[in-house]
């Protein structure tokens, strides 16, 4: 078989899995040693009563990515999101995560989740994982089920508002963000009282510390880089992508016309569909204005 990848499961997640495995038409067979094995979309995957889980075949890793989001692989010795090395425990703890903010079109969006103890093997046992590696139908499933489950706070800035905050920050990106995770932030420190938070790195001052430092000194703050690793931050990039997902969707009806994510190859098209369509003065309405290449098709056109 050409990938193999292991993991470790709880006995409650063992038992979860196995009934997701069975209602989507896996076939089961006896092993050895195994609680079960399970064959079907390109994998074979053994459940051992150790409480390893090996799965192996050419479809392991979007096998993983759809049942296994956030569970530790054993193999490789990689920290999932549910338990990354250098980070605080996910048992009580916040996570913060943004999305939108590298998008032409559309605002901006961060979240950020709380995680209590009793909580917490709930979600290390479920697909969430970085939005970054999930689609869009599996956000907009697993967003409801956090909402649901944990407490959160969300800011979701439309376009017109992201700018107008843009200005206020000093039209300093950094600055706008920092504000928005801080109030995420002190909105659920306020609820639950938890002491670790980690965000998902923007700027190399930490300037979420050091505004939480103010009204929260006892809270411990971890920015770092791809800190969708923790459970938390993980669960917040779900909800934050969800919300800048559900924001596009939301200008594309009141607009009458497709918006393309990001800022590639799509983005001048739709720009030049939308002048055809609407006025250069409503570009604010629906661009983040102060955008190199918006401010070029504004200056040729």
């Amino acid at each position: 078989m050409s990938n193999t990848q292991v993991f470790k499961l709880s006995p409650a997640a063992a038992q979860k899995l196995r009934a997701e495995l069975n209602e989507a038409g896996f076939e089961f067979r006896k092993l050895q040693h195994a609680l079960f094995q399970a064959r079907g979309e390109g994998v074979v995957a053994s459940m051992y009563r150790s409480g390893k889980l090996v799965v192996q075949g050419s479809g392991a890793e979007a096998w993983h990515v759809r049942y296994l989001g956030a569970t530790e692989t054993v193999k490789t010795k990689e920290k999932s999101v549910a338990a990354p090395e250098g980070l605080p425990d996910i048992a009580d703890s916040f996570g913060s995560d943004e999305a939108g903010k590298g998008d032409t079109f559309g605002g901006l969006t961060v979240c950020a989740v709380a995680v209590p103890a009793e909580s917490s093997e709930l979600l290390m046992s479920s697909r969430v994982a970085d939005s970054k590696s999930l689609n869009d139908d599996l956000i907009g499933t697993l967003s409801p089920w956090i909402k649901e489950n944990f407490p959160f706070a969300l800011r979701v800035l439309g376009p017109a508002e992201y700018n107008q905050r843009w200005q206020e920050a000093g039209s300093n990106v950094n600055k706008l963000l920092a504000q928005l995770h801080f109030e995420c932030l002190k909105e659920l420190h306020d609820r639950c009282g938890f002491l670790n938070a980690v965000v998902d790195r923007f700027s190399p001052s930490a300037p979420v510390s050091s505004r939480l430092r103010v009204v929260a000194p006892q809270m411990k703050v971890v920015e770092v880089p791809r800190a969708e690793r923790h459970a938390a931050v993980a669960a917040a990039s779900v909800i934050a992508r969800d919300a800048f997902l559900t924001n596009m969707q939301e200008l594309s009806q009141q607009w009458a016309m497709d918006f393309p994510l990001g800022s590639g190859a799509p983005v001048p098209r739709a720009m030049r569909k939308f002048l055809q369509l609407h006025s250069a003065g409503d570009m604010q309405q629906v661009t983040k204005i102060h955008f190199k290449n918006v401010q070029t098709f504004l200056a040729g056109n």
